[in-house]
């Protein structure tokens, strides 16, 4: 009987699973020789590249984690000379349009090592960018045309050159032939990793890891189906000779006794086997338990899915904290704003430089006309929030807001509210303290009781004098004697 072990799982299971999953592409597929013989193709097949994100779900997360989290972070256009920013460049870069689209480009990019990104024209006037799956796309022999094929149905694109002023049929993929409004070929942004394997198509950072990937989603499959259906025991439990039987206790009631003692682990696969050896002897009863196994493979298997998650979040430059997945002791931990920190600078940083270089140097450049003007996206800030939180509690804690308007302002997200004909709304607050009892006491009064006071104090110190009458100059009494 053969134990399973780390080791012997790796070899037994992974490497068969790799070769169902071989990346690299030793003959072609059928889908592959439908393109034909123009293109060029890749060295590894990207139908096969993208089952890796179908088979992991932890290599999937990471890839479109840290692909969000560059292209939403924010961007601004930097101005070399000081110079007013273009309208229509402004226009373009605020467009949020352009960020959906950049975002699938660059999951293509660290999926494939390649991604293609079409221009859309208004006659000659540039006006938007679209993502074209580099699923479907091939770079033809020439390297001045792509070949899109999805199904039975085949779109040319041109290669963006500024340089190149030929136009391409679509439909036929030939330049300046039967060139119409309705088949000219649009133009695609191509851009490819680094690779010694090939110029046009790339080599992804992660295949080095492969076998961390297919076993992420493997391990639950291998432990699941096969230790619940062959029942690998920990233990071998053997019984031989003969059950001493009497009126009120026989062989029945010692299966019962046996299967209650060992009901904890033959009740679990792959834990324990009993075998019962009657003897036709009055050899005494005899019980031995022979251990075979490790106890806990379950134990053993949780061991080796945190080793191969651990893999593939380093292979991404992905910390399991941006995941949601933190052994520190809170967000705002010393480690846990370290790993953001530098996630944010170089595994999200670098990603967002390439995008825009390539950007600069082609649409804003040729389509803008500018050299002056470059973009720039903005470093992805984890602490934006909790200092937000804090100037609230600042301003809270020094009277410049009341607490009703903090709990409004801040508590959304905790579904906290308050109103604003709740009698504790319009407290403020000075060190930790009640203004009210700062300025009055401990024995704080509501504002009527305390204008009432103020109103009957000051009516007793200082009681209102009599008021005498004044003659009136103007308007003298009549004196009726006078009248007469």
């Amino acid at each position: 009987m053969k134990v399973v072990t780390n080791q012997f799982l790796r070899q037994a299971v992974i490497k068969s699973v790799l070769k169902e999953y071989d990346i690299k592409s030793q003959e072609l597929s059928k889908d592959e020789m439908q393109y034909g013989n123009e293109i060029i193709q890749p060295p590894y097949d990207p139908f096969k590249l993208n089952n890796l994100r179908e088979v992991s779900g932890l290599h999937d997360i990471c890839i479109t984690t840290k692909c969000e989290d560059a292209m939403f972070a924010g961007k601004k256009i930097i101005s070399k000379t000081g110079s007013k920013i273009p309208p229509n460049l402004q226009d373009f870069i605020n467009d949020f349009n352009f960020d959906e689209q950049a975002e699938p480009f660059l999951e293509d990019l660290e999926t494939f090592g390649f991604a293609g990104l079409e221009l859309i024209r208004d006659g000659k006037d540039f006006k938007e960018v679209n993502h074209i799956s580099s699923l479907y796309l091939r770079m033809c022999k020439d390297k001045k045309r792509v070949l899109n094929k999805v199904g039975t149905e085949e779109t040319y694109f041109k290669v963006y050159d500024p340089n190149n002023n030929e136009f391409l049929n679509k439909d036929t993929g030939e330049f300046n032939n039967n060139i119409t409004v309705d088949n000219i070929a649009n133009e695609i942004l191509w851009f490819n990793t680094n690779s010694a394997e090939s110029k046009v198509y790339g080599k992804p950072k992660y295949l080095s890891e492969v076998d961390a990937i297919l076993t992420d989603n493997a391990i639950v499959l291998y432990q699941s189906n096969h230790f619940r259906s062959n029942g690998i025991p920990n233990y071998i439990i053997t019984i031989s000779g003969n059950v001493k039987e009497s009126e009120d206790y026989g062989v029945d009631e010692f299966e019962e006794d046996l299967e209650q003692e060992f009901k904890d682990v033959t009740n679990e696969p792959g834990t324990a086997l009993v075998l019962f050896m009657p003897s036709d002897d009055d050899s005494p009863l005899d019980i031995n338990v022979h251990k075979i196994g490790e106890e806990k493979k379950e134990g053993s298997f949780l061991e080796l899915s945190e080793s191969i998650a651990d893999r593939i979040r380093r292979i991404h430059r992905v910390p399991r904290e941006r995941l949601g997945d933190s052994e520190s002791s809170g967000i705002a931990s010393n480690r846990t704003e370290m790993l953001l920190k530098n996630y944010s600078k170089s595994t999200v940083g670098t990603l967002q430089k390439r995008v825009a270089n390539l950007i600069n140097k082609t649409i804003i450049k040729y389509e803008f006309n500018t050299t002056s003007h470059t973009i720039e996206y903005l470093p992805i800030n984890f602490e934006e929030e909790d200092n937000l939180i804090d100037r609230g509690i600042k301003l809270l804690q020094n009277g410049a807001m009341t607490l009703g308007e903090f709990i409004n302002r801040f508590g959304e997200s905790f579904d906290l509210h308050m109103d604003e004909t709740d009698e504790y709304y319009n407290l403020r607050f000075m060190n930790n303290q009640n203004l009210d009892t700062l300025v009055y006491g401990n024995d704080a009064m509501n504002l009527d009781e305390r204008l009432e006071t103020i109103i009957s104090s000051m009516e007793s110190d200082y009681p209102p004098e009599p008021i005498e009458e004044e003659e009136d100059l103007l308007n003298p009494p009549i004196n009726a004697e006078e009248n007469d």
